[in-house]
């Protein structure tokens, strides 16, 4: 079988996969974080330990890498953290370690508009997510027609080789069955958080407010980690040539604002996915169709056309009228971290893998459709040629893969456990091939070195609990819709009931704004050299009210809105390689959609061409 190892003048990919024997992965009998609802959070620690841990941030390797963008300076003025001063106390043998002041973070009632709330997150504060429901393993579907393959030998893998005409894989995976002949009704499908009965008693029984699963809470947090590492760049370093001097920005569809619904059920809040603001177009769903229900099933289908025997597959075409098809069920994993249970689904396993063995199935549609999305009928000729290039690539493909959907996918993969992702490339009626990629090889992409997505998941998971706290005490014990947005030095979140408390008025809305300081060695340091650094890191972060009008207040939503809209349905042009299609539409109020740009040594994001909008 042939395969290709590496991208032309690269390092191979098998170096990288090489290195996932290190990797520092969950471990599920951990004991549960232990959030606690102080101001200040301070882990009981031994004075051996303390000291330890100054002498091994001493000998910490913290130089920044020239080949991503973390060649920043620590600001000129000290912050000298808590943690820092109980450990050089502790160091010196100064005493007893003083025992902070325990304030709670937030009130029992419904706040002011003054309201603060604000703390300091010490390194040795994270913990692993806790397992509360791991998900049978047994149950976990394998992959089938050889695709196992992908998994053992590193690289993408061709359906067909292109230079011999061989098919290394089976030719039936070539052709992607239609979505319309697929009878989704014989199969369970996908099951929004508040209708997960199960999701929900686990949250009252593990003392959980809150819960969610991967395809909520994973944009949330994209925005989350956008602030914390100040849009730190991507790493283009194993790609070629062609791609060095190429935008390592995220793209205008991995920074849109993000809407949820939170549904108030008997003390838990469980989080959906606002169906009514998210008209834009996944990048990572099969088919693109006009309803998420559509999009939902292209990908569920892709899931069983690639587990599934072929036979026990076509008992799930319309065209089978016999009722001894498979009564399939889904797996999932419910993990606790602090106050939030989440859940994800397990869509895959090779016994051969590290850790647990599971994987994620994600699907591709090429560049040319996902920037053209509403006329993808029109490049069903247009297929992936060659391994590298700037154009017409898998290399192509991957590089708008890690600015477009490696934040998400990693965050997902960490949710669940899982060990990486398998893509499948193609363009809506036949895929070209398969390429298995571990949370290794995506964590040097988007950080810059192998190894510190965990710490970098678990802070963008503790800020989104802190600032769940405040969005249910805008309107407490009630359902609300909550619209993130990162912009400048904020993310802001906007919360409104879903039920009008005044059917004579227009709703209330309360604009939430996270801002925060990382903290390493008790200085103010770059969020993008905090992302790339193993040193201990400290966050510290302030949740205020806006004090503005509620005219101003729903008039900042709304162009949140029209960004959204912008972003999503903007078409084409030949600006698409700068700006990946966001050009603006003709509301002037959406004009800065890349205000808060974010500088390196290669210059700043390019400016919009006006006379294109």
């Amino acid at each position: 079988m042939r395969c290709v190892k590496q991208w032309s003048v690269l390092a191979p990919a098998s170096t990288l996969r090489h290195a996932r024997t290190l990797r520092i992965r969950h471990i599920s009998t951990s004991p549960t974080s232990p959030f606690a609802a102080s101001t200040i959070s301070h882990a009981n620690t031994s004075e051996n330990k303390l000291v330890d841990c100054i002498d091994e941030s001493a000998v910490s390797d913290t130089t920044p890498n020239p080949h991503y963008n973390v060649g920043v300076q620590l600001a000129a003025r000290t912050l000298q953290s808590l943690e820092d001063l109980t450990l050089l106390n502790a160091k010196k043998g100064k005493g007893k370690q003083r025992k902070p002041k325990v304030t709670k973070e937030e009130p029992t009632g419904p706040t002011s508009s003054s309201h603060d709330s604000h703390g300091i997150l010490t390194d040795s504060f994270f913990k692993p997510l806790k397992d509360i429901r791991p998900g049978s393993k047994k149950l976990v579907p394998k992959l089938q027609h050889g695709l196992d393959a992908v998994l053992k030998t590193p690289g993408v893998h061709w359906v067909q080789d292109p230079e011999s005409g061989e098919y290394n894989l089976p030719q039936y995976l070539e052709n992607i069955p239609r979505v319309a002949d697929f009878a989704f009704d014989r199969l369970p499908g996908f099951k929004p958080s508040s209708q997960d009965k199960t999701m929900v008693n686990l949250a009252k029984k593990n003392n959980c407010r809150f819960a969610g699963s991967t395809s909520s809470l994973t944009g949330i947090l994209a925005q989350i980690y956008l602030l914390i590492s100040e849009e730190k760049y991507i790493s283009v370093s194993n790609l070629g040539p062609e791609f060095q001097n190429a935008p390592r920005y995220f793209t205008p569809g991995q920074r849109i604002p993000v809407s949820v619904k939170l549904h108030y059920q008997d003390g838990v809040y469980t989080t959906d996915y606002d169906s009514e603001r998210d008209e834009s177009t996944d990048d990572i769903i099969l088919l693109p169709m006009a309803s998420s229900f559509l999009q939902e099933s292209s990908g569920l289908l892709l899931e069983k056309f690639f587990t599934l025997p072929k036979n026990d597959f076509d008992k799930f075409r319309k065209s089978y009228t016999s009722r001894d098809y498979l009564t399939l069920k889904d797996t999932h994993r419910y993990a606790k971290h602090g106050d939030f249970l989440m859940r994800s689904q397990l869509d895959c396993r090779e016994d051969s893998l590290p850790g647990t063995g599971v994987f994620d199935l994600k699907t591709r549609a090429i560049s040319a459709i996902r920037h053209d999305v509403h006329n993808y009928l029109s490049y069903l000729d247009h297929k992936i040629e060659s391994l590298t290039g700037r154009r017409g690539s898998f290399e192509e493909e991957y590089y708008d893969m890690i600015r477009a959907a490696f934040l998400e996918y990693s965050f997902q993969a960490r949710i669940g456990n899982m060990d990486g992702v398998l893509v499948a490339y193609h363009n809506t009626a036949r895929i070209f091939g398969f390429q298995y990629v571990s949370l290794h090889e995506m964590d040097t992409a988007l950080f810059g070195r192998a190894g510190v997505g965990d710490r970098v998941f678990l802070r963008c998971v503790a800020l989104m609990e802190r600032l769940y706290r405040e969005i249910v005490q805008a309107f407490p014990a009630r359902s609300v819709k909550v619209t993130f947005e990162k912009r400048s030095n904020v993310v802001r979140a906007w919360v409104q009931p879903l039920e009008n408390p005044d059917s004579d008025a227009d709703p209330p809305v309360v604009e939430l704004q996270l801002s925060l300081t990382n903290l390493m060695r008790g200085r103010r340091a770059r969020g993008q050299y905090a992302v790339f650094s193993e040193s201990p890191w400290t966050v510290q972060y302030r949740i205020v009210r806006s004090q503005q009008s509620q005219e101003e207040i729903i008039e900042n939503r709304n162009r949140a809105y029209r960004r959204q809209m912008s972003i999503a349905h903007s078409p084409p042009t030949q600006h698409t390689a700068a700006i990946d299609a966001a050009v603006l539409l003709e509301d002037p109020s959406v004009s800065d959609v890349f205000a808060d740009t974010v500088f390196s040594p290669g210059g700043m994001i390019p400016p919009v061409d006006e006379s294109t909008v």
